[in-house]
C-alpha cells in the first residue's frame, strides 16, 4: 500500500488530473504491488467521475483476464517508463466489458518508483489518436472547458458566468474578439458545459478554404451532382446533435450566408446536388475578430444573419485591457512548459514581467504564450531573463516603420538599475497625472494592489 506521507502528492495529481482533463472517462492509481488506491469511471447518473468498487483490491483480481506481462501497470514498474494511448479491452470481476484507450505514468517519491497512474477515455469507432496530448480525441473529448480560462479580470468572469447561463440552451452565439483573444475556447467551453457535451464538436474556420469549396464542405454532396461527386455528409450533418463552430463566419460569401441563415431558420439544408432536404439538430456558434456591426456596416456580413446569429454575443476583450491577467497567464505557460519541455524554471524575473506588463499585445493570449515557448527555448538558468524573451516586446514601431529603442541606456549603469529608475519615473509621471491611484493603475495597465506595492518599493507613498 501507499503510504500515508505519499497520499498528499497523489492528492495533488489527481486535483491537476481533474482540472486539466474534465474529460477523462476513467482514472486507476495503484502502488508498486498493483494493490488499487483510487479507481474511478465515468457515470451517467452521477455525470461525472464515479467510485468503482475496485479500492484495496489488486489490479489482476479486479480485472482477471490480465497478466504481469499483459498488464500495462506492471509494464509500467518493470521499466519505468509510460505507455502510451494502449487499446483496452476489459471485463472486470463484475463481468463489465469495457473497451478503452489508456495512457499509464509511473509516480515516483523521493527518486523511488512507487505506483502508477492510469487515465483513459471510452473507445470511439470515430477517434483518432492525439499524439500532441497522447490521449484519445474523442468527438466530444479534449475540448476546453471553463476551468482552462484563466482570468482574474472582471470582464472575463462576466463573461465565464454568461457562458455558463447560456450553455444549457440551444440559442446561437456569436463571439467576436481580436486574433488570438480565445474565440475557440470559448465556443469549446460552450459545448463542454452544455447538455450536448457529448457529441460532436465540429469547428471550421471560413477564411480557411475557398468560396467555391465552403458550400459542398458545410452542406455535404450527392453522387453525380458534379464531376467526381460522391456522397459526402457535410460539418452540418456531421455535427448532428452537437454544435457546428464557424470561425470568421464574415469571410464567407454573401450567398452563401444566405443558405446558411435558411438552414438556421428552418432546421433543414440541402446537400449539393440533393432533391431532398435534410434535418439538422445543431447548435451554431460563430465567430469573428471584428465588431459584428461594423462588419454589417461595411457589408461583409448581412444584417438578417447577424441578427440570428447574435441571438447571444459574447464580446472578448484583447489582452491589453485585462493587465492583470499577464502576470497569471505567464505562470500557467510556465507551468505548462516546465511539463512539455522538462524544464524545471522557476519563472520569469521581475525585469520581465515589467516588460510584459509594458507591452501592448497586437496578438494577445496566443502571442503571450508563444513568447513564453520562444524564452524557454532560450533560457539557460532557474529564470527567465530580458535576452530570454523576444527583442520586439522592447521596441514600438513608429509610424515611419523605424525600430526606436524606449529608453537610451545610460552609461556607467547596469541593466537592472536602469530599468528601476525608467519604471520609478514612469509611475511618478503616472500618479502626476491622475487624480487617484486607481487613476494611475489604470493608466499603468496594473492592477491597484500591484501599484501600490511598487510605490511602496519606491517610497512613493508619502
Amino acid at each position: 500500500m501507499i503510504s500515508g506521507e505519499v497520499m498528499p502528492v497523489i492528492g495533488k495529481w489527481l486535483n491537476y488530473m481533474s482540472r486539466l482533463h474534465d474529460g477523462v472517462d476513467a482514472i486507476l492509481i495503484a502502488d508498486r504491488h498493483g494493490t488499487i488506491e483510487y479507481s474511478a469511471m465515468f457515470s451517467e447518473q452521477e455525470n461525472g467521475l464515479a467510485d468503482e468498487g475496485f479500492i484495496g483490491k489488486n489490479i489482476l483480481e479486479a480485472y482477471p483476464q490480465l497478466t504481469e506481462e499483459t498488464s500495462s501497470h506492471f509494464r509500467v514498474m518493470r521499466t519505468g517508463a509510460p505507455v502510451l494511448n494502449e487499446k483496452q479491452e476489459l471485463t472486470d470481476f463484475y463481468g463489465r466489458r469495457t473497451i478503452l484507450v489508456s495512457s499509464t505514468f509511473p509516480l515516483e517519491y523521493s527518486g523511488e518508483l512507487i505506483g502508477m497512474m492510469e487515465t483513459s477515455v471510452f473507445y470511439h469507432k470515430d477517434a483518432q489518436l492525439d499524439g500532441k496530448n497522447h490521449w484519445l480525441a474523442n468527438p466530444h473529448k479534449g475540448l476546453f472547458r471553463l476551468d482552462d480560462i484563466i482570468t482574474q479580470n472582471p470582464e472575463m468572469l462576466t463573461l465565464k458566468d454568461t457562458v455558463q447561463r447560456v450553455a444549457a440552451n440551444t440559442s446561437p452565439v456569436l463571439i467576436w474578439g481580436e486574433t488570438g483573444t480565445g474565440k475557440e475556447l470559448f465556443a469549446q467551453s460552450l459545448h463542454s458545459h452544455s447538455s450536448r457535451a457529448r457529441g460532436p464538436f465540429v469547428a471550421q474556420n471560413c477564411a480557411a478554404i475557398p468560396t467555391t469549396l465552403l458550400e459542398s464542405t458545410l452542406f455535404g454532396t450527392t453522387r453525380g451532382s458534379y464531376t467526381g461527386a460522391e456522397n459526402r455528409k457535410g460539418l452540418l450533418k456531421q455535427a448532428e446533435g452537437g454544435t457546428l463552430f464557424l470561425d470568421e463566419v464574415n469571410s464567407m460569401d454573401l450567398s452563401l450566408q444566405a443558405k446558411i441563415l435558411k438552414a438556421i431558420e428552418e432546421k433543414r439544408f440541402r446537400p449539393v446536388g440533393g432533391e431532398q432536404d435534410v434535418h439538422r439538430d445543431v447548435r451554431i456558434v460563430s465567430a469573428m475578430n471584428v465588431d459584428p456591426i461594423t462588419a454589417v456596416r461595411e457589408g461583409l456580413l448581412r444584417r438578417d444573419l447577424f441578427y440570428r446569429l447574435g441571438v447571444v454575443q459574447l464580446a472578448l476583450p484583447p489582452l491589453r485591457k485585462r493587465p492583470e491577467d499577464i502576470p497569471l497567464l505567464t505562470d500557467f505557460y510556465v507551468e505548462q512548459y516546465n511539463r512539455n519541455m522538462g524544464r524545471a524554471i522557476s519563472g520569469v524575473s521581475e525585469l520581465v514581467r515589467n516588460a510584459l506588463l509594458a507591452y501592448d499585445w497586437p496578438g494577445n493570449v496566443r502571442e503571450l504564450r508563444n513568447a513564453v515557448e520562444s524564452a524557454f527555448n532560450l533560457c539557460t538558468g532557474a529564470t527567465v531573463q530580458l535576452n530570454d524573451i523576444p527583442r520586439y516586446i522592447f521596441y514600438h514601431e513608429e509610424e515611419a516603420g523605424e525600430r526606436q529603442e524606449p529608453w537610451p541606456m545610460p552609461e556607467h549603469m547596469g541593466l537592472q538599475e536602469a530599468v528601476r529608475r525608467y519604471e520609478k519615473g514612469l509611475i511618478v509621471r503616472a500618479l502626476e497625472q491622475s487624480r487617484t491611484v486607481t487613476e494611475a493603475a489604470e493608466k499603468l495597465r496594473l492592477t491597484r494592489q500591484a501599484l501600490q506595492y511598487k510605490m511602496m518599493k519606491y517610497h512613493l507613498n508619502g
